[in-house]
Parts: structure tokens; C-alpha cells; sequence
């Protein structure tokens, strides 16, 4: 597949270095305390979330200049199809130019839940010659399909699962029209089983993942073993390939968000350079993901010190490293 990242062809066998994961098994805290000392696990190409309209033109290719020149390969910019298609495919066109791929923001209800998104995405359906949403669908897939940039399409993002024959519906119109590029669906880990946000959308995409946010919540950094241990089993189980979305902001940012911390909001701390080390690391070691995404590259820059979190960040991921070693 086209959306396979060439670069995971230069890995060298591991052996039996990695650890094997069983798709029935959870990991508890002694289990993972008494897991080999030492793994040498690859690194998969990493990327981050974004919001900026194509619109705003210079400060948006400046934001992705930032991200490649830190060793980002991936942008999933939620605000990418508020704009006139010749931004929008600019935008594309310079991730490329800069070494990354986009992930199209094809995750926002408004594709199945009965809104017109010819008028919702106004300035893109300006050149779309279209009368209805499978036909807006139709012509931005195919806006998109042949840029270099693409690496494929965001369909769904912590769907309740009375929806998934909608969202089924969508990735399955997106896979007919482009079936040379990946579709990506991120389920949230409040649950560490994860059968009930992931496993009834794991027909809708070909990589699956779960996003768990613990720093500044009760949640244990730790726990992310047993969530990557689950994705892992999950899109194993349903021939897939795994991913997740690991920490980069604080809860504080999010004040609707109060009940997961009291007090709020000092009980909501932004992530170390180590607590997002140890998140990455435990990924590694206890799945195989195809990407990692961090949330995210506007939460950082709108936080109270920008320059030092996205210091923290990069040191954290380290995406210009091609493996990693994890105690």
C-alpha cells in the first residue's frame, strides 16, 4: 500500500528481542515491572496535531516548517478544509516539499450526521460542482488523492458506537473512491479494555489507535503498556495495523474538561520531556505502531511558555532518530 512508509523497510530484524503481545492478555503493573530490561525498538514516523486554516497562508506553512525541521513526517490539521481548494492543496503540496504527509480531517461528524457540508466547507465547495454530500465527498477525495502529500484520511475520532454504521458508511465511500491510501480511526482510552470505544470501528479504517492523555488526571503514565497492549491486540486480531496519540498539552487548557482533576486548574500539569519519553517508550515496547501522533503542536503554542514545552516535545519524541532504546 502506498500509505505504508518506505522507511519501514530499512528495519533490521529484532528477533526475539521484542516482546510478544497476546491479543487476550492485559498487562498489569507486575507484569510489566518484570518485562526484559532492555529493548532496541524502531522508530515509526511521528506527527502532530494542528489547527490552522489554509487561509491564514504564511503562518501555516511556517507552523509545518517548524514541525519538519524537528523531524515531524505527519500533520493532521483539523482546520485544513476551511479554505478555497488552491490552499488547501498548497498547504498539501508544502508538507511534501518539506518531507511530511497529510492526514486528511475527514473525522468531524458533519460527513454523516445529515449536514450539508457544501455549505459548512463553503470556500472549498466554491469549485466543487456538486449537489449533495457524497458528491462533496467525491470531490475533495479526488482533490487530494494524487498530491504527494497525502498520506491518507483521518474517519473518525471517539465515535460513539451507535454511530459506527455512519462512520462505516463514509470510510467505506472514502476507500472505494482512493483505495491507493490509508484511513486512520482513534478511539479514547478511559477504558483500558478498549473493546467498547475501538473494536466496532475496527472495519471502518486500516490503521487503528486510541489516544490516552493521563498527565494531570488519575490515570498512570504506566497504564499506557496495557492501552498499547490492547490497540495492539485489537488491530491485530482484525488484520490492521496499530497506532496512538500520546500527551502534549495540558488539562488545564480544557476547562470544560475540570471533573478529570481537583483542584482544577493546578491539579493539570503539562507533560515532562520524561513523562512523554516514558508514554513513547512503553508504545514501542508493548505494540508495533505504524505512526505516533502527539496532541498537540496549537495546544503547545498556546500554552503559557510555548518554546519550553516544545522543547520538552521534541526531545521527547526525538523523530529525526530511526530507533529507539528503552529501559
Amino acid at each position: 500500500m502506498v500509505w505504508i512508509y518506505g522507511r519501514l523497510k530499512k528495519l533490521v530484524t529484532l528477533g526475539s528481542v521484542l516482546v510478544a503481545l497476546t491479543s487476550a492478555t492485559m498487562m498489569s503493573s507486575c507484569d510489566i515491572a518484570n518485562q526484559p530490561s532492555r529493548i532496541v525498538a524502531p522508530l515509526p514516523p511521528q506527527g502532530l496535531y494542528e489547527e490552522c486554516p489554509p487561509a491564514d497562508g504564511a503562518r501555516c506553512l511556517a507552523r509545518l516548517t517548524q514541525m519538519a525541521s524537528a523531524g515531524f513526517e505527519l500533520v493532521l490539521n483539523y482546520n485544513l478544509l476551511d479554505g478555497p481548494a488552491d490552499k488547501v492543496v498548497a498547504y498539501a503540496q508544502q508538507a511534501h516539499t518539506l518531507g511530511m504527509k497529510v492526514i486528511w480531517p475527514m473525522n468531524n461528524p458533519v460527513f454523516w450526521n445529515g449536514t450539508d457540508v457544501r455549505r459548512y466547507f463553503s470556500d472549498l465547495a466554491r469549485t466543487c460542482a456538486c449537489s449533495d454530500n457524497d458528491g462533496f465527498i467525491q470531490y475533495l477525495v479526488n482533490l487530494v488523492k494524487n498530491l504527494p502529500g497525502t498520506w491518507g484520511y483521518y474517519v473518525g475520532d471517539e465515535v460513539p458506537s451507535a454511530y459506527r454504521r455512519q462512520v462505516e458508511a463514509l470510510a467505506d465511500l472514502i476507500g472505494r473512491l482512493d483505495p491507493s491510501h490509508g484511513r486512520l480511526y482513534v478511539a479514547g482510552a478511559d477504558s483500558i479494555s478498549l473493546g467498547a470505544p475501538l473494536a466496532p470501528f475496527a472495519d471502518t479504517a486500516d490503521v487503528l489507535g486510541a489516544d490516552y492523555y493521563p498527565i494531570g488526571t488519575t490515570q498512570s503514565i504506566e497504564a499506557t503498556a496495557e492501552i498499547a497492549t490492547s490497540v495492539q491486540a485489537i488491530a491485530s486480531r482484525h488484520n490492521k495495523q496499530s497506532m496512538m496519540v500520546l500527551q502534549a498539552f495540558s488539562w488545564a487548557q480544557y476547562p470544560h474538561e475540570e471533573s478529570r482533576c481537583s483542584p482544577f486548574p493546578d491539579c493539570a500539569s503539562f507533560p515532562t520531556k520524561n513523562d512523554m519519553q516514558q508514554m513513547r517508550d512503553l508504545v514501542l515496547r508493548y505494540s508495533h505502531p505504524q505512526l505516533i501522533l502527539w496532541y498537540s503542536y496549537y495546544d503547545i503554542f498556546r500554552s503559557d511558555n510555548p518554546i519550553a514545552h516544545w522543547t520538552d516535545l521534541v526531545a521527547a519524541a526525538d523523530p529525526q532518530r530511526t530507533t529507539v532504546s528503552s529501559a
